[in-house]
């Protein structure tokens, strides 16, 4: 990711409802919730690391453009399948923040991923409703889906209080490794 332009950050696996699920338009399903937390910003564990990463960027809006970041952590959700009933996933999440930030490059950066990574792969369109529809794919590894990356919606930016445009994306990395 460093040999791509961009700069990696660590974040903190717990957060709000507000942060995880309320400004990324999604619904609490699937999502783990502390029974008894200390406070409501310690509430959920991420099921995304994209959240985190569009946090930061609202935090960062007077820096030079373009912002380029990623963090490689775990995230974490429901999951039947698993004897616990619950899943811990080591994660790769990146996003970049600039006025000509799109789907094609943010294409062209997992293809090299990925290629890097020795994984011939596939994209499918996929409505995920923290990106813009018809600008957003999963990204499918010997016919599994082990991420997704696309335009990140306007009212997901508006909810982060985010000028520009952004392109995200996340990638299973236990899936692929």
């Amino acid at each position: 990711m460093v040999g791509l332009g961009y700069q990696e950050m660590i974040f903190n696996y717990l957060g709000s409802k507000r942060d995880y699920i309320d400004k990324m338009n999604l619904t609490a399903e699937g999502v783990i919730e502390i029974s008894n937390p200390m406070s409501e910003n310690y509430q959920f564990v991420r099921p995304s690391i994209i959240a985190s990463l569009l946090k930061a960027e609202s935090s960062a809006g007077q820096a030079v453009f373009p912002h380029k970041v990623f963090e490689i952590g775990k995230v974490a959700f429901l999951d039947d399948s698993e004897n616990t009933g619950t899943k811990t996933i080591q994660s790769l999440g990146f996003l970049t923040a600039s006025n000509n930030a799109n789907f094609n490059d943010l294409a062209s950066e997992v293809s090299s991923i990925l290629y890097f990574l020795d994984h011939k792969y596939d994209v499918k369109e996929v409505e995920d409703p923290r990106f813009i529809p018809g600008r957003q794919a999963a990204i499918y590894v010997n016919g599994k889906q082990v991420g997704i990356f696309g335009e990140v919606h306007p009212q997901v930016l508006e909810n982060w209080a985010i000028t520009v445009p952004c392109v995200a994306g996340e990638i299973d990395l236990e899936s692929i490794m």
